[in-house]
């Protein structure tokens, strides 16, 4: 079943942050098997798009799926002068196109990008991401560039407790269906090695595929995001005119 238009988003992201798919072939092959048995896409994050052999296993699949850059601090972030980023980041949007890939979202494990915004228009990019920034709801930055929040992870990051992770976003989900707001799952292909949180994962997703037959969930990629968030953004600024007027 195609994504539904629910009231409710769920986004699945997946970092890759070895520098080859090689020592993880089985992990994104079962992956890829599961999103493409639940009709789940997911943006994929690595440190060069196209150099890791990601781009060749993600255009056969029947699902659109996404790519993105996966950053850190060693060339992102507030320490970071504009030429040294400029360049980077130049450099790993080429070696995507070369590849006939198209980036659009920037991913940083370790820092925050807030400035510099528009070196990312300049190459299309309008979506950041970052653990600076949790939450369930996504901003606008500026130049129409978005930052999507990171709601949970895996594996977790301790902050869920009482139920574990899989107990708290079902219930973020419960909570978008009726809020509108968005639920973004950040996965380590690396932790799929472990057969508990592979099996973890299974579940989570699962569930977000029954609240999407269900018409409560919709799931996107994070380009998917923005084409939900932009007309939403237009209409409260057309909204603000009428006001003023």
């Amino acid at each position: 079943m195609s994504p539904s238009t629910g009231s409710g988003v769920f986004a699945l992201s997946v970092d890759l942050r070895e520098h080859s798919t090689s020592n993880l072939q089985g992990e994104l092959s079962q992956l890829l098997k599961l999103l493409r048995r639940l009709q789940i896409p997911a943006t994929f994050s690595t440190r060069s798009p196209g150099c890791d052999g990601l781009v060749e296993k993600l255009r056969v699949e029947s699902l659109r799926h996404e790519l993105a850059i996966l950053a850190d601090s060693s060339w992102v972030g507030p320490s970071v002068g504009r030429t040294m980023f400029a360049r980077e980041l130049a450099k790993r949007v080429r070696i995507a196109q070369a590849h006939g890939a198209a980036v659009r979202t920037i991913a940083v494990t370790d820092a925050e990008l807030t400035t510099n915004l528009d070196l990312l228009v300049k190459h299309r990019i309008s979506v950041v991401r970052s653990p600076m920034n949790a939450g369930f709801q996504a901003q606008s930055l500026r130049f129409g560039v978005w930052q999507a929040p990171v709601s949970f992870t895996l594996p977790s990051q301790g902050r869920w407790q009482f139920g574990g992770t899989e107990w708290a976003i079902n219930r973020a989900l419960s909570r978008a269906a009726r809020s509108n707001d968005l639920v973004h799952l950040v996965v380590e292909l690396e932790t799929l090695r472990d057969q508990a949180e592979a099996a973890s994962l299974e579940r989570i997703l699962t569930t977000v595929q029954r609240r999407r037959n269900k018409g409560l969930i919709t799931t996107v990629t994070m380009q998917g995001l923005v084409a939900r968030l932009a007309p939403e953004r237009q209409a409260v600024s057309a909204r603000s005119v009428l006001r003023v007027a």
